[in-house]
C-alpha cells in the first residue's frame, strides 16, 4: 500500500507485514524474502506525478534459493544439450546408413540389371550468363525413353575430366533394365564421332600453345593419347599449363609422365610413321 499524499509505504504479504516506509515521493526500490524467493518492488513516478510499481523476482543475486535454481537449470540445460546431441547424432547417422543402404542397392540393382545405351548431351545457356542447363536423354532397348538435366552455374558442360561438352556429344549410359531411373553417365565411353570431336577441341589447345612445332605431330600426339589412356590422356594435354595445387588430377606434372611414357611414345611414332607413309602414297 503507498499513499500518494504522505508518501508512507507499506509491502504485506499473507497478512504479514514486510516492510515500511515513509515519505515516499520519488523512485525508490524495496528487496525482502517470500519464502526462499527474492523479491524486489520498485516504485516509479509517472508523468503526472501519480506512482506505478513494479514487482519482479531478482534470480541474479547470492541467495540459497538461486543456488538451488542455478544447479538446477544448469542440469537442464546440460540434459537438453545432451538429448539434442543424441538426436541430430542420431538423425545424421540414420542418413548416411540410409545414404550407404541406397547407395549399395542401386550399385548391385546396376550389376545385376545394367544394359548400355547411347545418351545424347544437350545444353542450354537459359538464363543468360554462363548458367548452363545441360540436358540428356536416351532410349532402352525395349524402346522407354527417358530424360533428365543436370545443373551447372557459371560455367561450360564438360566431362569429370574437365573436357568441355557440346550439343550432341553421345556417351555410354549404363541403367537398370528394371529400373530406368537408376542409371550412371560412362564419360569414358564416348561414341566414335564424339572421341573424334573430343580430341579437336583438345588439338586446338595444344597448337594453340605449341606453334613452333610440327602440327601433324601435335595431331599425333593427341592420337597417342587417346589410344593409350583414353579421356585421362586427352585431360592431361588439354590441362598440361594447371598447376597441381588447382588441378591434382589432370595438371602440368600428368602431362610430363604422359609424353615421357614409353606406350605413347610409341604410339604416336606409329602415328607419325603411318602419316609418313600416307603422304608417300599420295606424292607417288
Amino acid at each position: 500500500m503507498h499513499d500518494p499524499y504522505n508518501g508512507n509505504l507499506l509491502i504485506y504479504y499473507n497478512d504479514k507485514v514486510l516492510q515500511t516506509d515513509q515519505k515516499v515521493f520519488q523512485p525508490k526500490s524495496y528487496k525482502f524474502f517470500v519464502d526462499e524467493e527474492l523479491c524486489e518492488i520498485q516504485v516509479i513516478e509517472l508523468r503526472n506525478g501519480s506512482f506505478g510499481y513494479e514487482f519482479k523476482f531478482d534470480y541474479k543475486a547470492e541467495t540459497k534459493g538461486n543456488a538451488i535454481r542455478k544447479k538446477w537449470e544448469k542440469k537442464w540445460k546440460l540434459q537438453g544439450m545432451s538429448f539434442l546431441a543424441l538426436f541430430f547424432g542420431t538423425v545424421i547417422i540414420g542418413s548416411f546408413v540410409f545414404i550407404f543402404f541406397r547407395t549399395e542397392f542401386l550399385e548391385s540393382q546396376l550389376k545385376r540389371n545394367g544394359e548400355y545405351a547411347d545418351v545424347t548431351m544437350r545444353f542450354l545457356d537459359r538464363m543468360g550468363g554462363g548458367n548452363y542447363e545441360t540436358f540428356y536423354h536416351y532410349a532402352t532397348k525395349s524402346g522407354e525413353k527417358y530424360s533428365s538435366k543436370i545443373q551447372f552455374v557459371r560455367q561450360k558442360p564438360t566431362t569429370p575430366h574437365g573436357l568441355p561438352i557440346e550439343n550432341g556429344d553421345v556417351f555410354k549410359i549404363k541403367y537398370a533394365s528394371n529400373n530406368i531411373f537408376n542409371h550412371k553417365i560412362d564419360f569414358n565411353q564416348p561414341s566414335n564421332g564424339t572421341a573424334v570431336k573430343l580430341m579437336q577441341r583438345v588439338a586446338e589447345f595444344h597448337l594453340k600453345h605449341h606453334q613452333g612445332r610440327i602440327q601433324q605431330e601435335l595431331y599425333c600426339e593427341i592420337q597417342a593419347a587417346y589410344d593409350v589412356a583414353g579421356l585421362d590422356g586427352l585431360a592431361s594435354i588439354y590441362h598440361q599449363l594447371k598447376n597441381p595445387e588447382t588441378n591434382p588430377k589432370y595438371n602440368k606434372d600428368t602431362y610430363l609422365k604422359l609424353i615421357r611414357d614409353t606406350p605413347f611414345e610409341q604410339a604416336a611414332e606409329d602415328c607419325w610413321d603411318r602419316e609418313n607413309d600416307s603422304n608417300s602414297d599420295v606424292d607417288e
